[in-house]
């Protein structure tokens, strides 16, 4: 943490010495790890233009892109610690603290209606549950959104398990997930996300998941021959707070902020399906024989029954309180649904 924190300190003092943001009762950081003008940023400026309009310019947030204060799990200690307000944590990170919210890492657990994901995410009963856990880390979690659904990304056909026999899947360092593809008869191999390309250029692994957008910025197509929508899952990210941090703020100002952070919900939506059909479009205006496949219902069949037996496993390694979340999650699904 001291590298981390060397440099959270060298741009607070840089902050210091310009006078920025000295006009405002409250002068907030938010830090995330992609790059200016994709998601994460597109929605914390959205998120910073309403706390500063509903609060008449009494909250400035400053937006630090590109992880120029750490890594992902850098940027949750730093929010744990109060050192930086707000981050964007995908479960995936997160589940190393707080098992519990894997099951947003879950496949085939959401259905195909991106407006039922939205409800589900943005209004479903399962937060109450998980929360907690949150808070048990000094984290307060605000609001999850959705960058798309998961897209596969291969070098041979896939459309049926079997498929995937002596394929090797890149996949993050998560049980769930190497659990997910074991059953899919692949050979998962965690790598961290830096080192894909190169991975997938070496063929040190034969395909990747991740949604299209960063498919597309990261170049992962360049050297993969299909673009497969499987649709296991949405790619999910939870907005947190440092909790002691909310939880002082005056009851009219964690309105504002928790207010603020849901409406951006809907935003993230519409601005996620925009940005990625516009990369998709410019991913195969690029290479032209990239073939792009998207399963059938059939064909997903088989994999939901595999994805099913991991279910388990989440209630296993997630521990106290995770399978009240699922069923409560699996709840909110069928309700929205209907």
């Amino acid at each position: 943490m001291s590298n981390t924190f060397r440099t959270f300190l060298v741009i607070l003092v840089s902050m210091i010495l310009s006078g920025q943001s000295l006009a405002a009762d409250y002068q907030w950081k938010l830090a995330h790890e992609e790059l200016p003008g994709g998601f994460m940023d597109s929605v914390a400026h959205e998120f910073s233009r309403l706390l500063k309009e509903r609060s008449g310019g009494k909250i400035e947030l400053q937006v630090y892109p590109s992880g120029t204060l750490g890594t992902s799990e850098d940027m949750v200690e730093l929010v744990q610690h109060g050192a930086i307000q707000f981050n964007f944590a995908d479960a995936g990170h997160l589940g190393t603290q707080i098992p519990q919210a894997q099951v947003l890492l879950l496949q085939y657990l959401f259905p195909q209606d991106m407006d039922i994901v939205m409800k589900v995410l943005r209004d479903g009963t399962f937060m109450d549950k998980l929360a907690p856990k949150f808070r048990e880390k000094n984290l307060e979690p605000l609001a999850n959104y959705t960058e798309g659904w998961q897209v596969w990304t291969t070098n041979r056909m896939i459309r049926r398990p079997g498929d995937f026999r002596d394929f090797k899947m890149r996949t993050m360092s998560s049980k769930l997930l190497v659990e997910s593809y074991a059953k899919y008869n692949a050979n998962p191999t965690p790598i961290p996300f830096a080192e894909v390309y190169s991975a997938l250029q070496l063929k040190m692994v034969d395909g990747q998941e991740n949604p299209v957008f960063a498919i597309y910025d990261m170049k992962f197509y360049e050297v993969q021959d299909y673009l497969i929508f499987g649709y296991t899952a949405p790619f999910c990210l939870t907005l947190v707070g440092n909790a002691d941090f909310i939880q002082g703020l005056p009851q009219d100002v964690q309105t504002i902020v928790r207010d603020a952070a849901k409406e951006c919900v809907a935003f993230g939506f519409k601005w996620q399906a925009d940005f990625n059909a516009s990369r998709l479009d410019k991913m195969l205006a690029a290479k032209k024989d990239l073939k792009v496949v998207y399963l059938s219902p059939e064909e997903m069949a088989g994999f939901r029954e595999l994805a099913k037996q991991t279910y388990d496993t989440y209630v296993s390694i997630g521990g106290d309180g995770a399978k009240e979340i699922l069923d409560a999650l699996q709840a909110d699904i069928v309700k929205m649904s209907n």
